[in-house]
């Protein structure tokens, strides 16, 4: 049988944080389990790759059962517009469920937080979000209420 050949590791190399403020979580039961609509009211985008904020009101995360689906717009530092739809888990590592009675939702808690975004940006300069790859982990503070989104560009 022939080889295939030497295969080349993936590198991973650090693009960009996103810190996404929110001011409220509504949740609600659905017959295949909780359903959740967290708005972004607002944030920060910092890093090497990519400098800006999130554009408050733009987006939210649409939660269901350990699924992220977050869509937003972030503004970059030079004006452009760029649209993200975050998928991907977010459940407590420990593997014990969420209090749903608590205003925090677990906040500071530890989670498996791993997301897969896609970029729509304009031509030029940010371009290379519409072309990359990019993986991502994510962080929650209760007080206040945000998520750090750190991002990765798989090489």
């Amino acid at each position: 049988m022939k080889s295939l050949g030497e295969i080349e590791p993936i590198q991973l190399e650090y693009v960009f944080q996103v810190r996404i403020d929110f001011a409220e979580r509504v949740s609600f039961e659905t017959p295949t389990g909780r359903r959740a609509y967290v708005p972004a009211i607002s944030g920060v985008v910092e890093g090497p790759r990519l400098r800006g904020r999130v554009v408050p009101h733009s987006g939210a995360d649409f939660a269901a059962n350990g699924r992220l689906n977050a869509h937003y717009m972030l503004q970059a530092s030079d004006g452009a517009m760029i649209y993200i739809h975050n998928t991907g888990y977010l459940y407590p590592a420990d593997g014990k469920p969420l209090d749903r009675s608590d205003p925090s939702w677990g906040g500071d808690r530890e989670f498996y937080f791993r997301c897969t975004p896609v970029f729509d940006a304009p031509p030029g300069p940010h371009e290379w979000l519409t072309r990359t790859v990019i993986v991502g982990t994510g962080r929650r503070h209760a007080n206040p209420d945000h998520t750090i989104f750190t991002y990765y560009a798989v090489r």
